[in-house]
């Protein structure tokens, strides 16, 4: 396998993103209707894909900063704990 790699100049890795770029292509190709969203008092229709995109980096966002502050609090000396 390494062989073939060496004959196409291409690392695994470049591979695996190849794959999953073609993946997040194909993902994106099948949710482009549009869906009606509704939050609090709005109510507006976008496609799926920005929709999906939205919440994925609302949540990503979210687990970074909660992720964050658990680290700042290992980096605090225990008697400095409130």
């Amino acid at each position: 396998m390494k062989k073939l790699f060496e004959k196409i100049n291409m690392t695994p890795k470049q591979v695996i993103d190849i794959a999953l770029i073609a993946l997040l292509l194909l993902f994106i190709g099948q949710n482009v209707q549009s869906a009606t969203v509704k939050f609090l008092f709005f109510c507006f229709e976008m496609p799926l894909i920005i929709i999906i995109a939205i919440s994925f980096f609302i949540g990503f966002f979210t687990a970074k900063a909660f992720s964050m502050k658990k680290n700042q609090d290992k980096n605090v000396p225990e008697d400095k704990k409130d």
